[in-house]
């Protein structure tokens, strides 16, 4: 980026909004903007969020509102005008826009004249390697992440096994909608927000994304899949367990066998300097030498049917990926190991743990037990 030239961002998607939040310290409910430039970075927030983005911006950003920049009336929320003013502000005279930026906004941009352009390569490739300050972050995010599991593991394992087969807490019968709400009631202790966690039982499970819904029963594999964002920081924890309350039949613990033997075997290859997609390949070695392929079943897409991992930070999905994308490990990532089998009919299991990779090998961000089978 040369010194005319500025990157426009505009909050509201992701990852502009983190990219944002990295860059500048600021984050806020509503879209505003922000300028990166060759000396640094420049805010435009509304009037109401000036004193709060100027206590919270990291040194050397500079805050303005619409009305530090000349505009009034209803050019004062108009984007198309603010960034014009910005760029005037700022000394840059063309824009670069990343791949998240608003079509129409685009647009209109290029009909007042101004050239524009779309950053092809990451807007902030340095979210890759987090920083020490940022791991501490993580970290606690990570642990409610834990304590959460630990309170709905306890809540399904505390639960009475009734003739039917559901699952009992005193005269209820318990429910995925019951177990998230003593998760999520956890994570508010440690001033975290639980978004979209999963607890899936049986059939549920095969779908990895499937939240869950309805009574749990005893014999079956439950996904618990919990990924909370810290409130205060912004940063995410990751991590997910399968049980089963009761017996499991031998195929199903057959199938929770080789997922713990793949991520064991995942954790011990994390390194800095080996490839991802390694690590990927020997996880579907792993699986293929116990008997569990990945194939269409009746037109649907059973086995291991999703990446091994994913790096985490302000994004609970960034990079580095752990699977097909040919991307080296370096010390400082922040990543996923979670490989998982799913066969409609048997039940679905994944084992996830958020670790960060060190100079030598990887370390837990925070330690949970694996235990399948709650008796």
């Amino acid at each position: 980026m040369n010194k005319l030239t500025g990157l426009i961002l505009c909050s509201g998607s992701s990852p502009s909004t983190t990219n944002i939040h990295y860059l500048s310290g600021f984050t806020a409910p509503d879209a505003f903007l922000f300028l990166k430039t060759a000396s640094g970075g420049l805010l435009c927030v509304s009037p109401m969020e000036k004193g709060r983005a100027c206590s919270q911006s990291t040194p050397g950003t500079q805050v303005y509102t619409p009305q530090d920049l000349g505009l009034s009336g209803k050019n004062a929320w108009d984007f198309s005008e603010q960034i014009p003013a910005l760029m005037k502000k700022a000394g840059v005279r063309q824009l670069k826009v990343p791949a998240d930026f608003p079509t129409g906004l685009f647009q209109d941009l290029e009909k007042k004249g101004i050239s524009v352009s779309v950053e092809k390569n990451p807007v902030c490739p340095e979210r890759n390697v987090k920083t020490a300050a940022e791991i501490s972050k993580l970290r606690k995010s990570q642990r409610a992440a834990v304590a959460a599991m630990k309170a709905g593991i306890e809540l399904i394992g505390s639960s009475r096994i009734a003739k039917n087969g559901f699952l009992y807490k005193g005269k209820e019968k318990l429910t995925s909608e019951t177990v998230r709400q003593r998760i999520h009631k956890t994570l508010i202790d440690y001033d975290c927000a639980g978004v979209e966690t999963i607890v899936a039982g049986g059939d549920q499970g095969t779908d990895p994304h499937e939240r869950g819904h309805g009574p749990l029963s005893a014999g079956q594999s439950i996904i618990i899949d919990i990924f909370p964002r810290s409130e205060k920081t912004g940063y995410w924890g990751d991590i997910t367990r399968t049980v089963c309350r009761g017996p499991a039949n031998p195929e199903l613990k057959k199938l929770y066998n080789a997922v713990k033997a793949a991520q064991l075997s995942a954790l011990k290859m994390v390194k800095p300097g080996i490839c991802g997609d390694e690590i990927h390949r020997n996880c579907c070695d792993i699986f293929e030498q116990r008997g569990f392929q990945t194939l269409e079943k009746e037109g649907r897409h059973v086995g291991f049917i999703h990446g091994t991992g994913h790096g985490v930070g302000l994004d609970i999905h960034e990079r580095p990926r752990i699977g097909k994308s040919g991307e080296i490990l370096e010390a400082g990532h922040v990543i996923t190991i979670e490989p998982g089998l799913y066969y409609p009919g048997l039940g679905g299991v994944r084992i996830e743990d958020t670790v960060v990779v060190t100079e030598d090998g990887f370390r837990f961000l925070a330690a949970c037990p694996k235990k399948f089978e709650l008796l």
